[in-house]
């Protein structure tokens, strides 16, 4: 099998609350059935110990270098190209996940993963 650098998301209390539990789960689900360059993607997902009583969730997905969160708060000129190509790459992902019949509904910078190559990432 090929090796390859992932992120590991953790979620912890999954069941503590049912409206978290059931954002997460739309997330696993949505993320997992769709297939975009834009769009971030979930290799694997993995409860760890016995199904009778685990509360934690393991998202095993694609890596990427920073975030827009990020990226705005440090010290890194962006030339207009920069800006049009990061600008441009968010909108195509978001076109995809909406032409898919999915809203994101909590779209901010820090959702918004990127790489030096400017290539973004929704997540």
């Amino acid at each position: 099998e090929q090796e390859r650098l992932v992120a590991v998301k953790r979620v912890r209390g999954l069941f503590e609350d049912l409206i978290d539990c059931k954002r997460i789960l739309r997330e696993v689900a949505i993320l997992s059935r769709v297939r975009h360059e834009f769009v971030v993607r979930v290799f694997d997902v993995v409860a760890p110990g016995s199904s009778q009583n685990w509360d934690e969730l393991y998202l095993v997905m694609e890596i990427c270098d920073s975030d827009l969160k990020k990226l705005c708060r440090t010290d890194v000129t962006l030339t207009p190209l920069h800006v049009n190509t990061l600008l441009y790459n968010l909108l195509v992902g978001l076109d995809y996940i909406h032409s898919a019949g999915v809203y994101h509904r909590d779209l901010k910078p820090a959702n918004c993963l990127v790489n030096q190559d400017c290539a973004v990432k929704i997540c």
